[in-house]
């Protein structure tokens, strides 16, 4: 008798066990519902009603990938900070998150957060060194922080900063431009030219004015105006760059 009663409550324990089991399995599944109804709206544009349906979904189960997709929605709506913490809930979730990572350095990277769009950047190569997307974000980081520090005038900052990641993001044109005009800044016109040269060379399309304007300074601060002059001529084509182009030709004439 007492064996018999033995086996009933165990009998009744698996019972118990195996309910739970059953009852989790269906509200994974109910969120995973939400989550992909979320996924639907956020494809087509509706990134509000995603948002909704991430929500639901996390009020049912902690998934990283509900607060990944939620973050998306948010930086797509301009909601940065709500983005933010959404990435970082994913991340905390998932500690190797490489794309987590990479999405919360493409917040940071929009809000001139700089450091910290390296620092996530960063962290994303290191779990997924095939990620190249975190490679470029690395670089585009470094050129807003550079600019940021010639725009507050802090040109040894900006000079330091620039030799630092041109060692390893020697393919972004964006930095060499940037790079082209502080080294003017520092007087540096030799180094100022052989940036403006690289980043005419690396840059894929659209106009250059600004890089030839900057190639004109520098071989200007060279005296060399003849270089200075067809450097200026190239500039004058954008017109962004057409009027301080002529006032730079305009001031060799005669030279």
């Amino acid at each position: 008798m007492r064996l018999s009663l033995r086996v009933f409550c165990f009998a009744l324990a698996l019972g118990v066990v195996a309910a739970c089991s059953t009852a989790i399995a269906q509200e994974k599944n109910d969120a995973d519902k939400l989550y992909n109804e979320g996924n639907a709206r956020y494809k087509s544009g509706n990134y509000q009603g995603a948002i909704e349906k991430y929500t639901e979904a996390l009020n049912i189960v902690g998934d990283y990938r509900y607060h990944y997709q939620r973050g998306l929605s948010y930086k797509n709506s301009r909601q940065y900070d709500r983005a933010v913490s959404d990435f970082e809930a994913a991340i905390s979730l998932k500690k190797d998150f490489a794309i987590g990572f990479n999405a919360l350095g493409g917040v940071h990277l929009l809000v001139g957060d700089y450091d910290k769009s390296i620092e996530s950047f960063k962290l994303a190569a290191k779990n997924d060194p095939r990620l190249d997307r975190s490679r470029k974000g690395i670089g585009e980081a470094y050129a807003g922080k550079a600019q940021q520090l010639l725009d507050a005038g802090k040109f040894e900052g900006a000079g330091v900063l620039l030799d630092e990641a041109l060692t390893e993001h020697s393919e972004n044109a964006k930095l060499y431009l940037i790079a082209a005009r502080v080294y003017n800044r520092l007087e540096n016109a030799e180094k100022s030219i052989s940036s403006a040269q690289e980043a005419i060379k690396l840059k894929k399309r659209g106009a250059m004015g600004a890089e030839y304007f900057e190639l004109g300074i520098g071989y200007k601060k060279l005296n060399d105006f003849e270089k200075a002059r067809a450097a200026f001529m190239e500039a004058k084509k954008d017109p962004t760059y057409s009027r301080n182009a002529q006032y730079e030709l305009d001031g060799l004439k005669g030279r």
